[in-house]
C-alpha cells in the first residue's frame, strides 16, 4: 500500500501524510489521528529508514535507568512511553544496574543507534562520563530523579522532603532517628536525602547517629537486624527509598518488634506496593509517572526547535507526604530503654 492512497483515503494531501508521520508536531493531533487510522486500514508501514534519512530523525527517544526491578523507574517508564507515543516518538531503553562503566556503554549505543535524545537517571552529574559524551555529541537530553545546577532535570526537592520527614517524626516525640540508605557514591539522590535528613536532625538540635548505609538491597535484611539489637536502638527509621523501608518493616518484625509501636518507618518513592503492606507504609511519594512524562515534553520540544536543552528548563514537581500506618507516636517506654 501506498502513500498516495493513504492521502486519498484520507481526504489530505501526500504531504499532510509525509508530515504526519515524520513531522508530527507540524499538524494538528486530529490530523495526525485520522492519517494514523487510515494507515492502519490499509495496512501502510512508513518506511523508517527512509524516513530518517529525509529528516535526519529519527523518530526515537533513548532511555537510560537503573534498573527496572524498582518499580519507581518503571513507573517512570510508563509515563514515558505514553508520552512518547503520543508525541509520535518510540523508545529504546536501556538499564545499568548502578554501574558507571554501563551508563557510559548505555549512551554509546543508543547515540550509534541514531535516537533524537535522550532521557537519563546518572548515579551522580558532577562526574559523569555519559553526560560529558552526551555534550560532546551534541545531543538533547534531559535527567530524570537527578537534580544538578549545570544540566536539565526533572524531579523533586528530594533534600527538603526528607528534612520536612525528621520534623514530623519529631513532632511525634522521636529522639533516635536513623537514616537507612543505599551506597550513598551510586547515587546523587541518597545523597541528598541524607542531606536532607541532616538537616532536619540540626534543626531539631538532635545529633545524628551513623547512616545506615545497605550496599545491596537484597541483603538489607539482615543489615538492619543488626541495627535494631535492644542496646540504644532507634525508635524511628528514614529509609531512601520504598523497598528498604519495606525491609526494614521485615527486620523489625525478625527482630521482635511490632511496627509502628515498636518502631515508626518512613520510605521515600511512593510505591504502590507500600499501601498494600500490612502495616501500610508512611512514606514520601514522587510523581514518577509525571516525572516521565514532563521528561518527554521537554526533550520533544528542544529536537523540535533542534536544539540542546539548558539548565534552566529543569522542572521542579511537587511531592506528597503520604500518611500510612507505619508511623505512630514514640512510646514513653521505649525512649526510657535507650537512654
Amino acid at each position: 500500500m501506498s502513500i498516495q492512497a493513504v492521502a486519498a483515503q484520507a481526504g489530505v494531501s501526500v504531504a499532510t501524510v509525509s508530515r504526519a508521520f515524520n513531522f508530527p508536531d507540524k499538524v494538528t493531533p486530529a490530523t495526525r489521528e485520522l492519517v494514523e487510522r487510515v494507515a492502519r486500514e490499509l495496512n501502510y508501514l512508513p518506511n523508517a529508514s527512509a524516513r530518517t534519512l529525509r529528516t535526519q530523525r529519527s523518530r526515537t527517544l533513548g532511555v537510560v535507568l537503573p534498573t527496572l526491578l524498582n518499580p519507581t523507574f518503571a513507573e517512570c517508564l510508563q509515563g514515558i512511553a505514553r508520552a512518547a507515543v503520543a508525541g509520535g516518538y518510540a523508545i529504546l531503553p536501556v538499564t545499568t544496574g548502578y554501574r558507571l562503566d554501563e551508563e557510559e556503554r548505555a549512551v554509546q549505543l543508543l547515540l550509534a543507534g541514531n535516537v533524537d535524545g535522550l532521557i537519563l537517571v546518572v548515579s551522580n552529574p558532577s562526574t559523569s562520563a555519559a553526560l560529558q559524551r552526551l555534550q560532546a555529541a551534541a545531543v538533547p537530553y534531559v535527567l530524570a530523579y537527578n537534580r544538578h545546577a549545570d544540566h536539565p532535570c526533572v524531579s523533586v526537592d528530594s533534600e527538603g522532603a526528607v528534612a520536612d520527614a525528621v520534623t514530623r517524626l519529631v513532632l511525634l516525640g522521636h529522639r533516635r532517628i536513623a537514616m537507612v540508605s543505599g551506597t550513598l557514591a551510586a547515587s546523587d539522590r541518597a545523597q541528598q536525602r541524607y542531606r536532607g535528613y541532616q538537616r532536619g536532625m540540626a534543626e531539631a538540635g538532635l545529633a545524628a547517629p551513623p547512616l545506615v548505609e545497605v550496599p545491596f538491597v537484597e541483603t538489607a535484611v539482615d543489615a538492619l537486624c543488626a541495627e535494631l539489637r535492644p542496646h540504644r536502638r532507634p525508635t524511628a527509621l528514614v529509609c531512601s527509598n520504598d523497598l528498604l523501608a519495606i525491609r526494614s518493616i521485615r527486620a523489625a518484625h525478625l527482630s521482635g518488634l511490632v511496627v509502628p509501636d515498636d518502631l515508626s518507618v518512613v520510605g521515600f518513592d511512593g510505591i504502590a506496593l507500600g499501601e498494600d503492606l500490612t502495616p501500610a507504609l508512611t512514606t514520601i511519594a514522587q510523581p514518577n509517572s509525571d516525572i516521565g512524562r514532563h521528561s518527554v515534553e521537554l526533550l520533544a520540544q528542544a529536537i523540535a526547535g533542534g536544539r540542546a536543552l539548558q539548565a534552566d528548563a529543569s522542572l521542579l514537581l511537587p511531592h506528597a507526604f503520604r500518611d500510612g500506618e507505619s508511623c505512630a507516636n514514640a512510646r514513653e517506654d521505649n525512649d526510657a530503654a535507650l537512654s
